[in-house]
């Protein structure tokens, strides 16, 4: 079944979604009847001069439009907890599945679109797979049962309100494609403003540093333009569609209204007939259009569902390169990650010591298409400082993003605690080897949110201590509210030294085996990053640390200096690093 997954979501909440199109039937059964006593109310009460039927049908009338408000709430209120629990869960299978893509995708994926898939594409699949396909029940019945009545009533009249459905369904299969290119295309535009959006509000600072906001304003101004024309195109498309059906729709009321005025002048047939048959001409016409509209409904649905399930189930994207809008996610999928299967091989949950070992590792091809590593050997001896430099673009992030398996080796192994990564369980594996960067991740939140971030589970006195260890003392003690201080995105009022002493409050935490300082001082003035490595190795002594750093000179207290170059990790000489 090629939408497995959509009816996976589905399939739970089919009860409570059966429950609705039985409330549903009833309406209908309700509404149907509504024409019919107009009708009635005509030919019996008006025509026939009888208050007594006229009062008791009117009476009628309003009791089973009471009942139908009844009944039609509590569809709604089923309907709207089994619909929005459709939505979450897709939504949240969507989410769930980018947070196991490799970060290379995110590098090369605008955050914008997938912001869009997410929230825009997602929704569309939803109101597609359940307000949709209700309304196509519902309406399936309520043609069913005016068919019906107005087969009762005059074959003949019911012959010429069914003539122009052949036309409407050829406008429709001719609309086709025109409906899918134009929706497509309104989606990915609609990415472009979302990204647009991201990148320059997360930008501000610098725009205005730039004095661009002109500039700015002028590109969002394009963007808007070109979102217009593409929604101005589907909006052309729709309009023509739903204008010929109501100009069908009218011709077909003048036919029966002229058809059966002619029946009514020579006496076969009842005013009240005719008014109650062009009563439900009009409800059976809109139920037919709406069947109709399902099939445009269906080519909009259809494409949200292919851009979500791009992202989903990694379908090729015809020979798109890697910056297209509709990119397989497939290959993005983090390498060598433990299988969900339960019957897979049991997977390491601990560690045996802090030593760390590069065998014949060859890197770099599976990677990023280059070679930076060939059939290399090293050993990080357990509890030592070892500093990593080299030319930028060497391979060094890379190497480290192989450790925590973000990225494939191309042969060869490395080896934590004496153990090959492969064979660790993922979170094992990365809680055992931390890495901290040049500009720390902070959510916007508390600051104690912040420090306790991949160990939700510590106490908040842990969590003080930690901070206290770090150097944050002095920090909370100054803000508003402690630890309970909220921070803005980013660690908006902190300093860069601060935002880094957050970083090593959550790594105290977490108690890795190996700490990796990937050019997380870079950012400090020299002052700072001495005082903070020497916080590092005070609260980190006992861990394997690796220092990658521009500067090696710059790093105290190093056990090894080595420097990355013609694919190897090459010791320099003590002599040569004084």
């Amino acid at each position: 079944m090629r939408h497995r997954w959509l009816w996976g979501h589905i399939r739970p909440r089919l009860p409570a979604l059966c429950g609705v199109l039985a409330l549903t039937f009833i309406n209908s059964a309700l509404s149907t009847a509504l024409p019919y006593l107009s009708k009635l109310i005509i030919d019996r009460g008006l025509i026939g001069h009888n208050v007594r039927a006229l009062l008791i049908l009117c009476g009628s009338v309003v009791g089973l439009a009471a009942l139908s408000l009844v009944v039609g709430g509590i569809a709604r209120w089923i309907y709207v907890r089994a619909s929005a629990g459709i939505l979450f869960g897709l939504r949240e299978q969507v989410y769930g599945g980018l947070l196991t893509l490799a970060p290379e995708f995110y590098r090369r994926r605008p955050v914008g679109d997938l912001v869009t898939r997410l929230d825009g594409d997602v929704a569309e699949i939803q109101r597609f797979s359940t307000d949709t396909l209700l309304s196509c029940i519902n309406g399936l019945l309520l043609l069913a049962g005016t068919a019906a009545v107005m087969l009762a009533m005059s074959w003949q009249l019911t012959l010429v309100a069914t003539a122009v459905l052949p036309i409407q369904l050829a406008v429709r299969r001719w609309a086709r494609p025109l409906i899918r290119d134009r929706t497509r295309a309104l989606r990915e535009q609609t990415s472009e403003v979302s990204q647009f959006l991201f990148e320059t509000l997360s930008s501000v600072k610098a725009i205005q540093g730039a004095a661009a906001e002109d500039h700015i304003q002028g590109r969002l101004r394009g963007l808007n333009r070109d979102y217009l024309t593409r929604l101005l195109s589907l909006q052309i498309v729709s309009y023509g569609l739903g204008g010929l059906s109501g100009l069908l729709s009218h011709a077909t009321t003048a036919a029966a209204f002229i058809y059966g005025g002619f029946r009514v002048v020579d006496g076969s047939l009842t005013v009240g007939t005719l008014v109650a048959f062009v009563a439900y001409m009009a409800r059976g016409t809109g139920s037919a259009v709406s069947l109709l509209n399902l099939y445009t409904a269906y080519q909009r649905a259809l494409v949200s569902l292919e851009r979500v399930e791009e992202l989903l189930v990694g379908r090729p994207s015809d020979g798109a390169d890697l910056t297209s809008p509709r990119e397989s996610a497939e290959q993005f999928t983090q390498p060598l990650l433990a299988s969900a299967d339960p019957s897979s091989r049991q997977r390491l949950d601990t560690v045996a010591d802090k030593s760390l070992a590069l065998r014949n590792v060859s890197l770099g091809r599976r990677a990023c298409g280059a070679l930076l590593l060939t059939d290399c050997s090293f050993e990080f001896p357990a509890g030592s400082k070892v500093v990593i430099h080299g030319a930028s673009g060497v391979g060094k992030s890379t190497l480290i993003d192989a450790m925590r398996r973000f990225v494939p080796l191309d042969s060869g192994a490395i080896l934590l605690g004496g153990e090959d990564v492969a064979d660790y369980d993922i979170a094992v594996l990365r809680r055992a080897i931390e890495v901290l960067v040049a500009e720390p991740v902070i959510f916007r939140g508390t600051l104690l949110e912040n420090v306790r971030f991949g160990s939700f589970d510590a106490t908040e006195s842990s969590v003080a201590d930690a901070a206290r260890r770090a150097g944050l003392d002095e920090v909370s003690g100054v803000l508003p509210a402690g630890l309970n201080t909220q921070l803005g995105t980013g660690g908006l009022g902190l300093s860069a030294g601060q935002r880094q002493r957050v970083a090593i409050a959550r790594t105290l935490l977490r108690k890795p085996e190996i700490l990796v300082l990937d050019e997380a001082l870079a950012n400090l003035d020299t002052e700072s990053a001495v005082a903070l490595h020497g916080v590092i190795d005070a609260q980190f002594a006992d861990c394997t640390r690796i220092v990658v750093s521009h500067s090696p000179s710059l790093v105290p207290r190093a056990d090894l200096i080595v420097e990355m170059r013609e694919g190897r990790l090459i010791q320099v000489p003590r002599a040569v690093r004084a």
